[in-house]
Formats: C-alpha cells, sequence, structure tokens
C-alpha cells in the first residue's frame, strides 16, 4: 500500500552552480537585495510548511475475537454493526493472522514486532504456574519507546496475563490492570484520556478487555439474541477447559450452537458498547487527528477441528483474526487482501509517529506494504511455542510438528477449512515450505537475555486466571 500519510515532500539534494558562473550569479544577487532595500520591500522567503503534527494512535485488542465471527468478515449474523461501519470508513485487512497465540505472547509480538521464537514469551513447562510469561527486559516495547519521544502513554487492560505482573505496565505514563469487562474498561480509559487531551502531547492508548474470552458470559440480554439453544454444558471457563481436547466427541451439535450463539453475543455486546465509547471520543477531540488500529490476540475454535477455545495449534480459526485501521491518513472502504500480521502493528505505529523501527524488528509498517505485484510471494509465519510451526502464502499453509516431524499441507483456495492435508499429493511444495520456515527460524534475532524466575502468582493473579480458564482446579 502506498504510504498515505499527511505530510510534505522531502526536499531533494542542492544543486551547486558551476564554478563558470557564480561570480554573476553572487554580483546578480547582491544587486536585487539593494535593490529591493532602496523600495523598502526586502524579498523574504516563503516560510517552510509545517509538518502536521503526530496524530494520537488507539491500540484496541479485543481478546479471542475470530475474524469470520464478524460482519465486515463475511459472517452471517449481526454481531458487529458497528464494527463494520467503522471498517467501512478505514481499510479492513482480509488476510490478517496472528504469529503465535495465547495472551501473553500474542500481545508481546504486537507491541514489540518480534516472534515467539525471539521473545520467548509463553515458553517453559505446560502448567502456568511453571511457564514464564513475564516480558523479558531486554524486550522493548513500543510504548516504551512512544514514551522517550515525548509521546503521552496511557494503557488500560482486563488484567489476568496483561497485568502489570507480566511486565504489560512497562512505558505507560498511566495503567490499569483492573478493567472487569468492556463498558468499565472503556469508561476508564476515557477517564485518563481527558486530562491528557489538555497536555497538548500527542496520545498513545491501549486498550485490551477480555469480554469476548470465556466465560461466555454477557449481559443477561444477550444471551438468546442469536436464538435459544438447549445444551447442559455452561459457558463458564471452568467447565469448557476440561473439554478443550475432547469436545469434538463428547458435544452435540446443539451443545456447539449454544456456545456459538453466547461467544457472538458477547461480541455484540461488546460492538455496542464501543459504539458509545466512540461517541465520547469523537466528542472530546482525541479523533479529529488520531489513528485507531481494532485487532484481537487469536481466534476461537468451536468445534473446528475438534476442540475449544484455544489449544494448542495452528489451525485458521485461531490464527486469523480482525485488523481495522481508521484514521484521517488512512484509505476509505478498502478492503486489503495482502497477507499481514501482528509483528506489522509496532512498525505502523512508529511510522504513523514518524520514529524509526529497530534493527530487530520482524515486521512492516501498514502503510509502507509492497505493490500487487509482490503479493504472491508474501509469507506469513506462525508457531506454538516450540510444539508447531506454520507458514502461509497466499494459497498455501504448511503446518510443522517438529517433536513428530509431522507436516500439514493445506490449499486455502480450495480447502479454506484445511480438511484435506494433501502434502503427499504435492510434496515439492511441503518440502518447499518446510526449507523456506526452517530458514525463516534460523535467521530470527536471538535476544541475549536474562531470564528471571517464574512469576509468583498471588492468590488474587490465581483467581484471575482460572476465572479465565488458565489455571484448572
Amino acid at each position: 500500500m502506498m504510504d498515505s500519510r499527511p505530510g510534505t515532500p522531502t526536499p531533494g539534494p542542492v544543486r551547486r552552480a558551476s564554478s563558470g558562473i557564480s561570480s554573476h550569479l553572487k554580483t546578480a544577487n547582491l544587486l536585487l537585495l539593494v535593490g529591493a532595500l532602496l523600495l523598502g520591500t526586502a524579498c523574504t522567503p516563503e516560510p517552510p510548511a509545517q509538518q502536521p503534527s503526530p496524530p494520537n494512535i488507539l491500540l484496541i485488542s479485543l481478546d479471542a475475537l475470530r475474524a469470520d465471527h464478524l460482519g465486515c468478515y463475511g459472517y452471517d449474523r449481526p454481531t458487529s454493526p458497528f464494527l463494520d461501519q467503522l471498517a467501512s470508513r478505514g481499510t479492513r485487512y482480509s488476510q490478517a493472522s496472528v504469529n503465535t497465540h495465547g495472551t501473553p505472547p500474542s500481545h508481546t509480538t504486537m507491541l514489540s514486532s518480534l516472534y515467539q521464537e525471539s521473545h520467548r514469551v509463553g515458553f517453559g513447562a505446560t502448567t502456568p504456574q511453571g511457564r514464564n510469561d513475564t516480558i523479558p527486559a531486554e524486550v522493548e516495547l513500543v510504548q516504551e519507546i512512544l514514551q522517550t519521544h515525548d509521546w503521552h502513554t496511557i494503557g488500560v487492560t482486563g488484567g489476568g496475563y496483561m497485568s502489570a505482573s507480566f511486565g504489560f505496565s512497562r512505558g505507560f505514563d498511566s495503567f490499569s490492570d483492573k478493567a472487569r469487562g468492556v463498558a468499565q474498561g472503556t469508561a476508564m480509559l476515557l477517564k485518563q484520556i481527558k486530562p491528557a487531551l489538555k497536555v497538548g502531547r500527542p496520545i498513545f492508548a491501549m486498550y485490551h478487555t477480555y469480554e469476548v474470552h470465556s466465560p461466555y458470559e454477557p449481559p443477561p440480554q444477550y444471551h438468546t439474541i442469536f436464538g435459544e439453544y438447549q445444551s447442559d454444558v455452561s459457558p463458564t471457563s471452568k467447565s469448557l477447559v476440561p473439554l478443550q481436547l475432547k469436545a469434538g466427541t463428547v458435544l452435540k451439535e446443539e451443545d456447539f450452537d449454544f456456545l456459538e450463539s453466547r461467544y457472538d453475543g458477547e461480541i455484540r455486546y461488546t460492538d455496542n458498547v464501543l459504539k458509545a465509547f466512540f461517541a465520547k471520543l469523537e466528542s472530546n477531540g482525541f479523533l479529529d487527528n488520531a489513528l485507531v488500529i481494532i485487532t484481537s490476540d487469536h481466534g476461537e475454535e468451536f468445534g473446528d477441528h475438534g476442540g475449544l477455545l484455544h489449544r494448542a495449534s495452528l489451525y485458521e480459526e485461531l490464527l486469523h483474526i480482525p485488523l481495522i485501521l481508521v484514521g484521517p491518513m488512512v484509505p476509505e472502504a478498502v478492503v486489503d487482501p495482502q497477507l499481514v500480521s501482528l509483528v506489522d502493528i509496532t512498525p505502523t505505529i512508529l511510522d504513523i509517529a514518524n520514529l524509526p523501527m529497530t534493527p530487530i524488528m520482524e515486521g512492516t509498517s501498514l502503510f509502507n506494504r509492497p505493490l500487487p505485484d509482490s503479493w504472491p510471494d508474501q509469507r506469513i509465519f506462525a508457531q506454538y511455542t516450540s510444539r508447531y510451526y506454520s507458514v502461509r502464502t497466499p494459497r498455501w499453509k504448511l503446518i510443522h510438528q517438529p517433536k513428530t516431524n509431522r507436516l500439514q499441507l493445506f490449499d486455502l483456495h480450495r480447502d479454506p477449512k484445511e480438511r484435506r492435508n494433501i502434502v503427499k499429493r504435492f510434496p515439492e511444495i511441503g518440502e518447499s515450505l518446510h526449507t523456506e520456515l526452517t530458514e525463516w527460524r534460523q535467521g530470527l534475532p536471538k535476544l541475549d537475555m536474562v531470564r528471571s524466575q517464574t512469576q509468583e502468582l498471588s492468590t488474587e493473579m490465581i483467581d484471575e486466571l482460572k476465572a479465565l480458564g488458565y489455571i484448572e482446579d
């Protein structure tokens, strides 16, 4: 995509006059200056055009929101009328993906433009108590960069793995991880934005909510907004986590219908709250010159491949997420089919802030994408710790499981739901993509990190993570 940010062209290099005519030019200029002074009207140059002030930036992460449950991504239920309308005012990326899933590692990638293989968040033991989900000090986050360049940085999250305990408060002038639900969270963010607008510095605000994440318990009026279904399954995380790996064999179609209707109710409720939130942002002037980025850290499964929630896999129901950009610097009513991912978020923010990327960042600004003739060569890489890796082209997707050396190849044009592994039918494509995946891993930056001990979890934190399904009783 061409860079559509407002601004003035960069002046070209100054050309020097040749030595043969330089003295004549000096004499002519002197005569002009004397004449102007005699007339009392000095020839002053036009003042340089002022650079536009940096825009405010709002990054919204709607945890566990899969793209294909939004109307603007083709869903048949009216789950997202406001987000759909917002997308029509900006650019919607139809093929956006995460580079890992799980709240701590995916948000670290979003805020650092580093793959999980480099930042290492979420690696370690298989239980939340044993994993190291704290962001290493050596991983620089976008809000830290903005803060050092005099941006006013504000962060509001839903706590849990997005709490200050795990490093997500770093780089924020004001930060709260106490938002319980999207209504409370947006109100808290507005309360912090209002005084910041009076200071006059550009604002970077990050908002994260678990509202769409399990448990699927929106306000009562949204429980049956998309139909009434008979099911004995409770939509709480406590009930769903034990079914995570075996849902396809123990749940009935009515159970999945019930859970999806509750999940969709969560989306519709969130959409309504965001509509009111944006109306207030508009009235207080925040959006007059602002870039808004709306996305998610991963999707959610409802039996697509036999599981629930977001288990260890790299299928599209977990990787394909919404990505919507809105603002005066963003092309309107555009659906962009390029392959983009969360590693591109931080470069985009730095680009619009007119700040350079660090040398180890892996993404590309969404304002500086390649031209269409290079799109067939685009790749998206993803991983789930060291257990699964994937590479995707506009048509093909390969998933590699190193422990068993299993390869799965899917033709996403003919088989978008990834039902048929055709690696034996097209071995040369599978081998080529496997080679690319290996070379990608080998080429990633290796940070010299001093690992701290695993995070000690407080009783309050354990209760939060249990409610979200990260820790079982």
